[in-house]
């Protein structure tokens, strides 16, 4: 893969009129995503790229280019590469999400590829598994909107997956992931609750979202989900477990994540979301768009 040298920050640039997106996160930690996987026909042209928003600046992005010759209609693509979530690489500040999907309806973008880790509170779903969620829970309704205040659109909590990508994701996995362990499809109807981090979830709180009716706990899912569907894009999270329902209730036990498993995976679920990357872009248009719907004119202008 072409590399490309590192850019001065602080020089914001255009935004570019894309339909592809991908997330990087913890599934990818180690590694430089793409450049560290071997993935023929994905060429890096432009890193450490910022781009101004209404609610400033956001950072550290990649401008990616697929190669015709990965498309039946040989028709090159470009994408979106966000920096690990969206996060600034020296703070914590969760109101980064609002900021990097504000890149991403300025620049069109149609289909949303989430990449991360989870912890699994289902003790049939082990360490190793790779997941596809099919719903959230988020209690607080994820604060950072984009919408133009709260009479414009209602947007369904339906189908906050992507079935079409989803089912692509899964079959590109099955193709890559260790036979060890297992492919979770979007229709076992696994539920991912969202709990901000840095800090990693408690026994009671996973316990609570246990009783609420998670499978799975993820720091990044809900915003998201939610702002994809904001913004009028398909979403699919592309993740796999690295601390189980046992890792979090034993007390006795300081850590609790798998470390190996992040660094025997890492590799793997990058191919994996990459090749599900270009799958997705030739997917037929799909009705997650009709999810947000406006609301008639009268609701904002008489009051």
């Amino acid at each position: 893969m072409k590399h490309v040298p590192h850019r001065p920050h602080g020089i914001a640039k255009t935004i570019p009129q894309v339909s592809l997106a991908v997330i990087t996160g913890s599934a990818n930690w180690g590694l430089a995503f793409p450049e560290d996987v071997d993935m023929p026909g994905v060429t890096v042209l432009e890193r450490d790229v910022s781009f101004d928003t209404p609610y400033g600046t956001s950072d550290n992005w990649k401008i990616l280019e697929l190669s015709a010759d990965l498309f039946p209609d040989r028709a090159a693509r470009r994408a979106l590469c966000m920096y690990s979530h969206g996060n600034p690489r020296g703070a914590i500040d969760h109101s980064c999400h609002r900021r990097a999907f504000a890149v991403l309806q300025e620049a069109g973008v149609k289909r949303v590829l989430a990449c991360s880790t989870v912890g699994s509170v289902n003790r049939a779903v082990l360490p190793g598994d790779f997941v596809i969620n099919a719903d959230i829970i988020e209690m607080t309704q994820t604060p950072f909107s984009l919408l133009p205040g709260r009479q414009s659109f209602d947007c369904s909590g339906k189908r906050l997956v992507c079935p079409s990508c989803a089912a692509t994701l899964a079959e590109t996995a099955t193709r890559h992931w260790p036979s060890s362990a297992r492919v979770h499809r979007i229709e076992e109807g696994l539920v991912a609750a969202h709990a901000y981090g840095p800090r990693l979830t408690s026994p009671a709180e996973a316990m609570a979202f246990r009783m609420l009716g998670a499978d799975l706990i993820n720091h990044s899912i809900a915003p998201e989900a939610t702002l994809s569907r904001e913004i009028g894009a398909c979403f699919v999270p592309c993740a796999y477990v690295t601390a189980g329902m046992n890792d979090y209730l034993d007390r006795e036990r300081g850590g609790l994540l798998h470390d190996d498993v992040l660094a025997g995976l890492a590799q793997t679920s990058s191919r994996v979301a990459l090749e599900a990357l270009v799958a997705i872009a030739t997917l037929d248009d799909c009705d997650c768009n009709s999810l947000k719907s406006p609301q008639p004119e009268i609701r904002a202008s008489r009051f």
